[in-house]
Formats: C-alpha cells, structure tokens, sequence
C-alpha cells in the first residue's frame, strides 16, 4: 500500500528548511545587515512554516522552527566567533552591547537586553511574539523571536571569545536564553496555526482544548525563563569579581 506523500515529512524539505536557515542567516550576517537579517530571517520562516502549518501538522512545524533556531543561532555564532568586529554592524549598537554583556559577567552590572535592565523593550518583545504569532500567521512573531535568538547567539560568542574554555560555552548561553528562545519558538507554531491553516475559528477554540497542552508548555518555558534571568542574572558569574 503507497503512503500519503506530505511535503512536511519529506526529508528534502527539511533540506530546505536547513539551506535557507543557513543561507539568510550567513549571507545577511557577513554583510553586516542590520535591518535586513531578521526580515529575511522571519519572511523565509513564515514561508517555509506554512507548509506543515496548512496541514495543522503540529509536530512538522515544531522540528521546522527548532531547526532553523538551531542552525541560524549556530551561523550567527561562528560569524560572531570568526569576525567579531564584522558582525557588530548587524546589531544595533553592536559594539556597545558586548562591551555591556562583558561588563554584566565581569563586573556585576546588569544584563543588558534584559527584563529588568529594559522592561518595555522586554514586555514588547513578549506581546510580539503572542500576538504577533497569532494575528499574522507566525510573520511578526518571527521577526521578534529571531531578533531575540540572534542577540543570545551574538551575546554568548562574544563573551565565550573572552573566556579560557570553549567548553564554557554552558556558561556563555545561559540556560535562560535556552528556554526563552525554546519557548517562543513553540508559542510561534501553536498561535501562529489557527490563522495559518486557514481554519481561524476551530484553530482558536482548539487553543483551549486540544491545543491547550502545546501552549502551555511552551508558554511556561518562556516564563520560565524570564524568572530564572530575573533570579540568576545577578549570580551567573563564574570568574572572581573584582
């Protein structure tokens, strides 16, 4: 008996998924695009989303989103780790938040990018996901949760070049950002499917119901780790204080 064929099982499309993760992400980087990396970045996201989305197959769109997180947040990290000083111009104030992130892990100030450091930057961010996933199909949200996954992958190279183990790298990527990032990748697929599937009113009666475990696991993870950055920023320093 011949199998359904679905394009989102297919291992080519994941090919796909994998090729532009890396090619709008690396190619944006190395040229040091400010505006242009996340808008490329949540475009050809929300793209490639779609696919699985319009079929509401949950788990395709999750392992589409996490592998992009994962191979973007790996290329901004090399380019970052190769070209320090290239890839500050694709950060606004580029230079001036790693000498900060430096400063909060060395001297104790306060994590720059943070909740507590930038509270409405923070709650906008949160309300861009949520809300962004959910009113555009997945576009907005994208573009939040990739500015928010390219800053923890620049932040975290740039301290790990001034460490004397790369292994530290557990240190550099502090187990917020992790969740953070998880977190808003997960709300993004399930808020993002009732208008993307095109089924807008079932889709968000099932946000209540069948729905309802996804969202909030991934609604917990992101709060999870807004309470530890609140909680362990001040502590997460691993080298001796002046």
């Amino acid at each position: 008996m011949i199998r359904e064929y679905h394009l989102s099982r297919d291992p080519i499309f994941f090919a796909t998924v994998a090729f532009f993760a890396l090619l709008t992400t690396g190619l944006s980087s190395v040229l040091g695009q400010l505006r242009f990396l996340p808008i490329v970045q949540a475009v050809a996201l929300t793209i490639l989303l779609l696919v699985p989305l319009r079929r509401r197959d949950l788990a395709a769109a999750l392992a589409t989103v996490f592998l992009w997180l994962a191979l973007a947040m790996t290329t901004v990290f090399f380019v970052t780790w190769f070209a320090p000083v290239e890839m500050e111009r694709t950060f606004e104030n580029g230079f001036l938040h790693r000498a900060a992130f430096a400063e909060w892990y060395y001297a104790g100030s306060p994590l720059p990018a943070s909740f507590l450091s930038q509270p409405l930057a923070s709650l906008a961010e949160i309300v861009g996901i949520v809300l962004g996933s959910l009113l555009t199909a997945g576009l907005v949200g994208a573009w939040f949760l990739m500015k928010l996954a390219n800053l923890a992958a620049f932040s975290a190279a740039s301290l790990l070049l001034t460490l004397d183990n790369p292994l530290l790298i557990v240190v550099a990527l502090p187990l917020w950002s992790i969740l953070q990032v998880a977190g808003g990748g997960g709300l993004l697929v399930v808020l993002a499917e009732p208008l993307a599937s095109g089924r807008l009113g079932s889709g968000l009666r099932e946000l209540g119901s069948s729905r309802r475990p996804p969202l909030l696991l991934f609604g917990g993870l992101f709060a999870l780790g807004l309470l530890l950055e609140l909680l362990l920023s001040p502590f997460w320093h691993f080298t001796p204080l002046p």
